[in-house]
């Protein structure tokens, strides 16, 4: 749970769970992702953001759609979940919204002599239910 060697661990004060999914096969033989006790939850140190601070107006669209803004020096695989326990009103589940990005700081590449990013950026929704 600690932070990379380029971001400085006051940098990520929340503490969130990585649920990396179980893929298991239906009685039809299709493959589903399995949230449950079957997948593997790592602590890790990020910094959350709320990118979406207004609400969606679109005719048809959930009005409570919200999206954030995940940085962490951790892996995320891509269909992780993320649960933030000690969110300010209280527990919330956000899934992957697309690929997680690494970020590479050139600078800090060179300085450790390191070819690994810098840290990965995601772009989080919140799951409701």
């Amino acid at each position: 749970m600690s932070p990379s060697a380029g971001v400085p661990g006051r940098l990520m004060p929340h503490t969130v769970t990585i649920v990396a999914p179980a893929a298991v096969t239906d009685p039809y033989g299709n493959t589903t992702y399995d949230y449950g006790p079957a997948a593997i939850r790592t602590a890790a140190r990020a910094w959350l953001e709320q990118m979406q601070r207004t609400a969606v107006t679109t005719v048809g669209a959930d009005p409570l759609q919200a999206r954030w803004l995940l940085v962490t020096a951790a892996t995320v695989p891509r269909r992780a979940r993320i649960e933030w326990p000690a969110a300010p009103g209280g527990p919330i589940t956000f899934e992957v919204d697309g690929q997680p990005g690494p970020f590479y700081n050139p600078l800090a590449m060179a300085a450790a002599a390191s070819a690994e990013p810098h840290h990965t950026e995601l772009t989080l929704k919140v799951i409701d239910g």
